[in-house]
């Protein structure tokens, strides 16, 4: 018998940019594990450690931008090209496949129907081709959040939060930009 102890109020809850300082916070007095934490993931912001504690806590992640926005370098990154290269195909296919193969859904945005059904075909990466694409991330120049539409380059807030608030680790590389 299943005992619901919420009287109906709530079977399933979903986060967003929640990172593991306050996904912690929040698990001290939730009476409800989320079902799902949508965070902004790709080959330049993997977030394994987040990853790892949904997983833990049974938590699916969701990327979202898992291909950065607009222009973004993840289309011209030289790792994924080659890879994309070896497998005939785009360096947005690599980094889906990737995504999906580590255990995340993805959430590509896309308004053109020729991408939209090439982001469905994926593929299989080898180990090694995991592991040059785990790898990109671990240069400071390519490791970094790539969704600067919320990014206030003045304030260094992103929708009035600080990184340190958000308990991001990562932030912006857009002073170079």
């Amino acid at each position: 018998i299943f005992l619901n102890t919420h009287r109906g109020k709530v079977k399933a809850i979903g986060i967003s940019n929640f990172s593991p300082k306050n996904l912690e916070i929040l698990l001290r007095t939730a009476k409800v594990v989320p079902a799902v934490n949508q965070i902004e993931a790709h080959p330049y912001l993997p977030d394994q450690e987040l990853v790892d504690l949904c997983k833990e806590k049974g938590i699916h992640v969701t990327a979202y931008s898992p291909l950065g926005q607009y222009n973004s370098p993840i289309h011209k990154d030289s790792d994924l090209e080659q890879i994309a290269k070896a497998h005939d195909t785009t360096t947005a296919n690599v980094a889906l496949s990737w995504a999906v193969q580590r255990g995340t859904s993805v959430a590509p945005k896309s308004t053109n129907e020729k991408r939209m059904k090439q982001n469905i075909t994926l593929l299989k990466l080898s180990d090694a081709e995991m592991k040059t694409i785990d790898a990109i991330s671990k240069d400071p120049k390519t490791s970094t959040r790539l969704n600067v539409s919320a990014y206030n380059k003045q304030t260094k807030r992103v929708i009035g939060w600080t990184l340190e608030e958000l308990g991001w680790d990562v932030g912006f590389n857009v002073d170079e930009a």
